[in-house]
């Protein structure tokens, strides 16, 4: 009988907040709040992740506000949770219809609407 070890990796969610470099053509440009939408490829946990760099405007390609932060250079701050009322809704619609965003803009659109029903029971 063999016994294999298996390693576990920690995965980030989609809607995680984390502080990412963002890079056009090649160069650095500095470290940016972003959104994590997924791995860049679901088959690779250390491949990395799309990212959407939300303090940037609506998420595009060019621009380039969606980007790639490879796992070790991503800092986690916080969560989607963690976001005022506000902020959750200027990212729901800098979102948008962007492809491979349905399970962040879902996130969004449910805690945006928790915290609305907040505000309006504390009147």
């Amino acid at each position: 009988m063999t016994v294999t070890a298996t390693t576990k990796q920690n995965v980030l969610a989609a809607g995680t907040v984390v502080r990412a470099p963002r890079y056009v053509n090649g160069k650095n440009t500095g470290l940016r709040k972003a959104v994590v939408l997924g791995l860049f490829n679901e088959n690779d946990a250390k491949g990395g992740y799309r990212v959407y760099f939300y303090t940037l405007g609506p998420a595009s390609f060019e621009p380039r506000t969606v980007g790639f932060a490879f796992p070790d250079e991503a800092t986690v701050i916080g969560a989607i949770e963690d976001m005022s009322e506000r902020t959750v809704i200027n990212v729901y619609q800098g979102l948008g219809e962007f492809p491979g965003s349905a399970a962040v803009r879902y996130r969004l659109q449910r805690w945006g609407l928790r915290l609305r029903q907040a505000r309006r029971a504390a009147r």
